[in-house]
């Protein structure tokens, strides 16, 4: 099975990096409903070819999701579930919108982020179905339109797709050193806003009831929550307030971004929050906290770690080494690994400074994590 996964993906990477180019030259980003259905065209189109069922669910506002699966798992109850994002963060204003193959590198909006991961998926199935492996094994890909946003539409879905799921693969890009993830952090978003009492600055006595005097004590209370050594992250991200330099503020605002890697933790850290919220420094000032969006942790679970070595042995053998890592950033495989799923991430090929004009592929990366994915697919009932 090596040697025929490795002939038949040296003999499509043409077709595979003309696929990326196809996608990446569709603009995608996640709030323009067309340009992501428009994206799900083509990977329907791709698809056409296999003896894959098609599941459109659909969205009124977001773009479309897409839910394909093999012939096998019409005779079984659980199947393996591959997970890729269609959208990007890139508007058709972000003048980010071309493709370059440059050797050893390829970029272009979401060569990366996560569009190569898509080729990756895509071109694993094409290999199973030549070497008809598809009757035999259950797989459901899945691809959403929402992940850069949270995944509002589709948190759903993968919560009931997982709880059928054998095991979870997602493409989002692997590190640069191989690195594939077995754990990421949780992640909260909160929105602090403290109230005050207007008034001119030239009268104000020295209790003024400042909005923004109050909020600058939580912020240092806030930050204080920092904790390295669990890997607790809490921080200050954007501040709002005032009217003017002559004026007592009545109001201010603040945005928070906690990231945590067990839900103990994420939990604590709420909870420690909403007490400097509740508390206030300045008599005569009020605040409120709201959770403005959250996703849960995966924990590098035992079940995680497990997948994992049954991946790196095959790595090893290909002789294309990987590595263990706990990412900070946040992705579908959370949801996945909350609801208990085994899952691992960054299955896709290997770059970085996605989210930015700068995002790259290591060219050769896309082959080697398509090679490793299809035989790591092909050996699931040593990993069910």
């Amino acid at each position: 099975m090596e040697k025929f996964c490795q002939r038949f993906i040296a003999e499509q990477e043409a077709d595979m990096f003309r696929f990326l180019r196809e996608i990446v030259l569709q603009p995608s980003f996640s709030r323009d409903k067309e340009d992501v259905d428009a994206v799900g065209l083509l990977i329907t189109r791709e698809l056409a070819g296999l003896p894959m069922t098609m599941e459109t669910v659909e969205q009124e506002k977001l773009g479309d999701h897409l839910v394909f699966r093999s012939p096998a798992c019409s005779k079984h109850e659980r199947s393996i579930l591959l997970v890729g994002h269609m959208d990007t963060v890139f508007p058709r204003t972000s003048g980010f919108d071309w493709y370059k193959d440059e050797g050893t590198i390829v970029r272009g909006p979401g060569v990366i982020d996560m569009k190569g991961g898509l080729v990756t998926a895509i071109f694993a199935l094409k290999a199973l179905h030549k070497k008809g492996l598809l009757d035999e094994i259950p797989i459901t890909l899945i691809c959403n339109s929402d992940e850069e946003i949270g995944s509002p539409s589709s948190y759903e879905l993968f919560c009931n797709e997982a709880q059928k799921g054998i095991f979870g693969l997602v493409f989002e890009c692997g590190g640069l050193k191989g690195e594939i993830v077995t754990g990421r952090k949780g992640k909260s978003g909160y929105t602090l806003q403290v109230h005050g009492k207007a008034g001119h600055a030239a009268f104000a006595g020295k209790n003024k009831p400042s909005a923004i005097l109050e909020m600058a004590h939580k912020i240092i209370a806030i930050e204080a929550l920092n904790a390295p050594a669990r890997q607790l992250v809490v921080n200050i991200g954007t501040i709002e307030g005032g009217i003017g330099p002559n004026t007592v503020p009545e109001f201010c605002s603040v945005s928070i971004d906690t990231r945590f890697i067990n839900k103990q933790d994420g939990s604590e850290c709420m909870k420690a929050i909403q007490k400097i919220s509740d508390i206030p420094t300045i008599q005569k000032t009020t605040a409120t906290l709201s959770l403005d969006s959250g996703r849960k942790p995966m924990e590098p679970s035992a079940a995680n770690k497990r997948l994992y070595q049954h991946i790196n042995a095959i790595a090893e053998k290909l002789g294309a080494p990987i590595a263990e890592e706990l990412r900070s950033g946040v992705s579908d495989a959370n949801t996945l690994g909350s609801v208990g799923l085994p899952v691992v991430d960054g299955m896709g090929p290997i770059g970085a400074h996605d989210h930015s004009d700068r995002e790259y592929m290591v060219r050769d990366s896309l082959a080697q994590r398509t090679v490793l994915t299809t035989l790591v697919l092909a050996q699931y009932l040593d990993m069910a």
